[in-house]
């Protein structure tokens, strides 16, 4: 074979090989296209409205897929597919593995088109234009600039000052409307007169005539000026709409004020015009009679009557004279008199002060002072006559007789200058050997509780210590927990406390105007003398025998259960009785000669007193362990217990044992 040949083989060959690949490779390709379209899964894609169908476009946003046409194809689903068409929006949704190899639907919406509405001279219309679209109002603004869905509209422009103007028109999905329109002003007329007439007319600044005339107007708010010679200018703002073509007006032209330029002496006063007051500056109608008054206090008032020219300035005066009075002061006893914080000497005073309020002080050391308030009247003399009081007398005329405090306690003031004898002799029948006959004398002003205390008032103190009815006297109660009732009242009223204490134990006691125990002997002078011509063996009298009502003791119904009781006495009550339910005493007080016995502040003691020395405002010792108990109970049947000046001495509570309440009206030492 030559070379050629060979050759040629050569070629034939290479060129079988070429033919055998690419069938191979054409093979391969279509066996896996085959492949891939039966592995992948196509969706179908419906797009409503049909017309958005037509024209639009396909592409995968997000996931493993591709489409073809309106078919989406992917291996693992969750594909989303995203569908663009014009004139509508963009959209997109999510295929997901159950939608695989079915119809998916997604709905387009139809873009808005854009209405632009602008109105010719709207510099002129300002912005009260209203636009209303198929009833529907927008607006007020100078132009309309809105989205609306494509479809047939009527426009509606509205300005008071122009007519009314309808518009059709048609908008466009997705493409912009512009109008230019332009409205019809209203035409109006302007009726003005004035009186006086013949005022010049300006209107918006044009010279018109003058008054009275008509002048025709278009829509829109009008500037009206009327002037006149020696009147005030008028001016108005006046509006020619659709609702209101025709204005008319009547003008009530007044002349020009006048000015006064006032000259006041002294400065400070009330300025008053025609009655009315007024300050300045002072600007008056001209041609009409106008009255001044000035006046201030202290001084005499003037009064100027005057009349002005338009546009006149006038100079009034007024310098008023001082109204002096003269005042004279007298004092019991004689004292410093201050006027206006002036000191003017030792009373009597007498000086003439300027006709106003003068605050006068009329004060001397250990009284207590006197203000006084005076106006002095001209060519008149005022007396002004005091009587000073020492602090004690003050509080004494200024101290109620009666009152209620906060737990509702209702205390009594005894004002007292008097002797009383304590105890009993020992001739005395009933008398014991604790009954010391001892002379006292009271001088300080005291308080006491018109009732014993009371379950409800002590429950608001301790709870606990006061179980029984409200009205019931309190019992059972010690001597400390008493004294720690005053004191709990003392601060509950903010007033210096009677008894010291160290641990919730009393240990002494100051002269202080806080809430105590009565003291043995104001309870023997209350039970015993108070409200009565002599002192007394009992609480009613010196007769033994007992009054009907008197009070609560150990009556026929308490025989067999008491050793001794009061034969023919009848008091309604086997125990306590709720406090004030027997007769006052003449003291004025409720259930000192029975009901419950009553602690008193004293220390007990069994030592005679010492000499004949009459012992003022007694209070004993500062401290014990045993205090005094005063008074009968429903328990008590003999003479010796019914006596005021029966005494015991106890360390602790029982069921026929309460207290009641004083205090001094001021502490400090004895009066």
């Amino acid at each position: 074979m030559n070379s050629f040949n060979k050759t040629l083989d050569q070629a034939k060959n290479r060129q079988k090989r070429v033919y055998l690949i690419a069938g191979g490779t054409l093979v391969s390709v279509f066996l896996l296209m085959t492949l891939f379209f039966v592995v992948l899964r196509g969706t179908h894609i419906e797009i409503n409205p049909e017309e958005a169908r037509e024209n639009a476009v396909y592409r995968v946003d997000r996931g493993l897929g591709f489409c073809l046409g309106d078919t989406a194809y992917t291996f693992t689903g969750d594909l989303v597919v995203a569908v663009v068409s014009p004139g509508f929006k963009a959209a997109s949704a999510v295929i997901d593995a159950q939608d695989l190899g079915k119809v998916f639907s997604l709905e387009l919406s139809e873009l808005p088109g854009h209405l632009v509405v602008d109105l010719s001279g709207a510099d002129t219309l300002g912005a009260g234009t209203s636009w209303r679209i198929n009833n529907r109002v927008l607006g007020p603004s100078e132009r309309l600039n809105i989205e609306l869905e494509a479809g047939s509209y009527t426009l509606m422009i509205d300005n008071p000052f122009f007519q009314l103007k309808q518009v059709d028109l048609e908008i466009v999905r997705g493409e912009e409307t512009a109008l230019h329109e332009t409205l019809s002003p209203v035409k109006g007329l302007l009726n003005i007169a004035s009186k006086p007439l013949g005022a010049t007319v300006f209107i918006d600044n044009e010279k018109v005539g003058q008054t009275p005339l008509q002048l025709a107007r278009t829509g829109g708010n009008h500037g009206v000026r009327l002037v006149l010679e020696n009147h005030a200018e008028t001016l108005e703002q006046l509006s020619i709409s659709r609702g209101n073509p025709r204005v008319n007006r009547n003008y009530q032209l007044e002349l020009k004020k006048g000015r006064v330029k006032l000259s006041l002496v002294p400065k400070g006063g009330t300025l008053l015009v025609n009655g009315v007051q007024r300050s300045e500056p002072l600007v008056l109608d001209a041609t009409l009679t106008h009255r001044l008054t000035y006046m201030k206090p202290g001084f005499y008032p003037e009064t100027r009557t005057i009349r002005l020219a338009a546009g006149q300035e006038k100079q009034v005066v007024f310098q008023l004279k001082p109204e002096m009075g003269r005042v004279e002061i007298v004092s019991h006893p004689q004292a410093t008199v201050l006027i206006d914080k002036k000191d003017f000497g030792t009373s009597p005073v007498s000086t003439d002060l300027l006709a106003v309020d003068h605050e006068i002080i009329i004060k001397k050391s250990g009284y207590r002072s006197v203000v006084k308030q005076v106006v002095p009247k001209g060519g008149r003399v005022q007396k002004v006559s005091v009587s000073l009081f020492t602090e004690y007398q003050a509080r004494l005329k200024e101290a109620p007789r009666q009152f209620t405090n906060s737990v509702g306690i209702k205390l009594k003031l005894f004002v007292v200058s008097d002797s009383l004898t304590m105890g009993a002799p020992r001739s005395q029948k009933g008398q014991r050997a604790n009954e010391f006959e001892k002379k006292i004398r009271l001088t300080k002003p005291f308080y006491a509780s018109i009732f014993e205390i009371t379950n409800s008032q002590f429950a608001a103190f301790d709870p606990k210590k006061a179980p029984g009815p409200a009205n019931m006297p309190v019992t059972s109660v010690s001597w400390q927990e008493a004294a720690a009732f005053c004191n709990w009242l003392s601060a509950k009223e903010k007033i210096r406390p009677f008894y010291r204490t160290k641990e919730g134990k009393v240990t002494g006691f100051d002269l202080a105007e806080g809430y105590r125990l009565l003291s043995e002997g104001e309870w023997e002078w209350l039970a015993r003398k108070s409200g009565k011509a002599k002192q007394t063996l009992f609480t009613w009298g010196d007769v033994r025998v007992i009054p009907a009502k008197t009070a609560n003791l150990a009556d026929e119904s308490a025989k067999g259960q008491v050793k001794f009781f009061v034969p023919n006495y009848k008091d309604g009550y086997a125990n306590a009785a709720p406090v004030g339910s027997f007769d006052k005493e003449p003291s004025g007080l409720y259930d000192m000669a029975g009901n419950v016995s009553e602690w008193v502040h004293d220390v007990y003691s069994i030592l005679p007193p010492r000499g004949e020395n009459i012992a003022g405002n007694p209070l004993g010792e500062q401290q014990g362990y045993t205090h005094v108990v005063k008074g009968a109970n429903w328990r008590s049947g003999t003479i010796t217990t019914l006596r005021p000046a029966f005494r015991e001495g106890l360390t602790a509570g029982r069921d026929d044992l309460g207290f009641r309440i004083g205090r001094y009206l001021y502490g400090g030492k004895n009066e």
